[in-house]
């Protein structure tokens, strides 16, 4: 299977279907279970719905004759029946001696003969031929002869009930016993013969369909069950297998909680099964059962299956952790071994003086006891007070605060040594944190020292070359030399200004004046100043803008600068003959600008990663062939993060996009 389909609906649709299956696989091995302990289903039965002919009717034909015999040799027994033998014989004589019944018997031993037919007359004679005939007439016969040496019947296989070797102890003699058995077919009499047909045509329809369903269930329970074998610990979208909470329970415990409940419910199911059940309880109580052994075992063995293939069957086992746990104990002998000896000393001193205060009935054990234990628990509470001081050290200087100090003069043994420790890692930690901030510092100042150091000798070449430019040169290639001088002088002036800049935005060194700005408004005049140079290169510029205004808060010098420095890289780095977008939107409270281009160069194979581009001295053009510092972007970063924004770009293939994000400014009162 391919691993889309481990979907969270997939996973649940097999869950599903894997208990539907274990129901109706469990009722019908119950339901067949049943009809083949009741004989209702035998082999030669699943085709027949005759029960004259079924085993069914066969095992009721057997219990009355072995009934029968027990009763006829408790009746010639008489006064000598013990008790209990009074009690069956009871029993036995309302079975057979009532008056509406399909179950007729004639038998004859020793000169005298027996009958369950009301219209027999005393002293009259046994004639087993008429007899016979009247037991033929009702339907199914019995004829057992032993006077005459014959027997017959037409119950199909009662015979073996009375000559088998398994039938030996029966009560039937070989000699001077004549029994004659005549069953009404039509079954006219509502006794037990009646009831059971009842009970057979109830449930002999039920065969075909438990066999049917306990053999489709079997093969949904095996390929469901396979299904979940290979999604278990699958996710969508993840390659590493997932572990569930019960997957971190030890593997001796998971076992053993699992054989014990199964083995609790098996012992429940037993005694179910042993009880006599109409279908529809049977139903009810083997589904509901086996529904939640299905749901034990599925947690058990699909947390078997996640552990076999995440390989930590052996990790998460008790042994290795009592292994782990040991090899600990060992590694760290100095601490445990204190630890031991402690808990050993307080066992022993708890022990004696328990045994002298119990046992020998000591008073003074008693009170040793009682301070014993109190002297305990005030050395646990300082030490429990102790931690929580250091533990409120360590969250005052995690959340930022390096000066703090814990204070060590209250505290003993290895907290005192754990909380100068931590006082030594503060004051580390400040130490470099003000040494890193003195670097900045210095750097930025050595920026703006260099830079004021090249703009005096730089305005002097700048004024120079103007000078040159007015007089009237003949030479053509000194006036080039010129023109070149000339740009190269104010390129360098450009990014001698951008480099101060960068300085100033990225120390924080810039004073704003925020108030309200319409942001649609500043794009337009920023849009309507490059014109030219978008034309120069025949880029095409796409405006969306909403009709009405849209108000941030921020500073306008500083903004405008912002935009105009992604302006400025879209004219010095943009493909020729192409569109740019630029776009104002307001939506959820934020007003979003975006700008995006086609690069000429490929931003893929220049730049590593999307986040370079913002950094300073980065540009799009590695070889820095073109026009630029690469501080442009830096800058508008920097300056968009200060004025309370979010600057971001992104690169797909060659396709360049900034977006630019401010909280909307709604309108007050106030401001009208």
């Amino acid at each position: 299977m391919e691993k889309q389909s481990y979907t969270y609906g997939m996973k649940l649709t097999g869950l599903l279907l894997h208990s539907f299956f274990t129901i109706v696989l469990t009722v019908s091995v119950f339901l067949l279970g049943t009809l083949i302990s009741k004989r209702i289903l035998t082999y030669t039965d699943i085709g027949t719905e005759d029960f004259l002919s079924s085993g069914y009717y066969l095992k009721c034909m057997q219990q009355k004759c072995s009934g029968l015999s027990e009763y006829l040799r408790l009746m010639r027994k008489g006064g000598r029946r013990s008790a209990e033998e009074e009690r069956r014989y009871l029993q036995y004589t309302s079975e057979f001696r009532q008056e509406d019944t399909n179950f007729c018997f004639w038998y004859k031993a020793g000169g005298k003969w027996y009958t369950n037919q009301p219209d027999t007359e005393d002293g009259q004679e046994f004639d087993t031929q008429t007899i016979l005939m009247e037991a033929q007439t009702m339907g199914d016969y019995l004829l057992y002869d032993m006077e005459a040496k014959e027997f017959g019947t037409d119950i199909r296989g009662l015979e073996s009930y009375f000559f088998d070797s398994y039938n030996a102890d029966m009560h039937w003699p070989l000699d001077n016993v004549v029994l004659v058995i005549g069953v009404d077919t039509q079954l006219s009499a509502k006794d037990d013969l009646y009831r059971a047909k009842q009970e057979y045509v109830r449930l002999h329809p039920w065969i075909r369909v438990s066999i049917a369903g306990a053999l489709v269930s079997l093969m949904g329970w095996i390929l469901s069950l396979v299904y979940l074998t290979l999604a278990a610990g699958h996710r969508e979208g993840e390659e590493d297998i997932h572990l569930n909470r019960t997957d971190h329970i030890k593997t001796e415990l998971l076992i053993a909680g699992f054989v014990l409940i199964i083995s609790e419910l098996m012992f429940l199911t037993g005694r179910v099964s042993s009880r006599e059940w109409e279908v529809p309880g049977l139903l009810v109580a083997s589904g509901t059962v086996s529904f939640i052994v299905d749901g034990l075992f599925l947690v058990f063995y699909l947390s078997m299956v996640r552990r076999l293939k995440a390989e930590v069957m052996w990790e998460h086992s008790l042994i290795c952790w009592l292994g782990k746990g040991l090899e600990k104990l060992f590694r760290e002998r100095a601490v445990t071994v204190r630890v031991l000896l402690l808990f050993g000393v307080h066992m022993l001193v708890c022990f004696v003086l328990a045994l002298g205060t119990f046992t020998y009935r000591n008073g003074v054990c008693l009170v040793l006891l009682l301070i014993f234990s109190g002297v305990e628990g005030y050395v646990m509470l300082r030490r429990a007070v102790e931690q929580y001081r250091i533990l409120q050290g360590m969250e005052r200087i995690t959340a930022g605060n390096l000066s703090v100090r814990i204070d060590t003069e209250e505290l003993h043994g290895e907290l005192k040594t754990l909380a100068e420790a931590i006082n030594n890692i503060g004051t580390g930690l400040l130490n470099a944190v003000d040494y890193n901030t003195k670097n900045e510092r210095m750097k930025a100042d050595l920026i703006t020292n260099v830079s004021h150091d090249i703009k005096t000798p730089l305005t002097s070449i700048i004024n120079y070359v103007n000078l040159i430019k007015r007089e009237e040169i003949e030479n053509e290639r000194v006036r080039n030399y010129v023109q070149i001088l000339d740009e190269k002088s104010q390129r360098l002036r450009q990014l001698t200004e951008d480099l101060v800049e960068a300085s100033r935005v990225s120390s924080g060194n810039v004073r704003l004046d925020m108030q309200r700005i319409d942001i649609v408004e500043l794009v337009c005049q920023t849009g309507g100043e490059f014109n030219e140079k978008f034309e120069d290169k025949e880029l095409t510029i796409v405006t969306r803008l909403p009709k009405q205004e849209v108000y941030i808060w921020a500073d306008g010098r500083h903004l405008y600068r912002v935009i105009e420095n992604l302006y400025n890289n879209v004219a010095k780095y943009a493909l020729e003959k192409t569109r740019v977008y630029v776009d104002v939107t307001a939506d959820g409270g934020m007003a979003v600008f975006s700008i995006k281009n086609v690069s000429e160069r490929s931003l893929a194979l220049e730049n590593s990663s999307v986040e370079d581009l913002t950094e300073r001295f980065v540009r799009g053009d590695s070889s820095r062939t073109t026009e630029g510092s690469g501080l442009g972007l830096s800058i508008a970063r920097n300056l968009t993060c200060l004025m309370g924004g979010e600057f971001s770009i992104s690169v797909d293939g060659d396709l360049f996009k900034a977006n630019i994000v401010f909280p909307v400014y709604y309108r007050t009162d106030e401001d009208s």
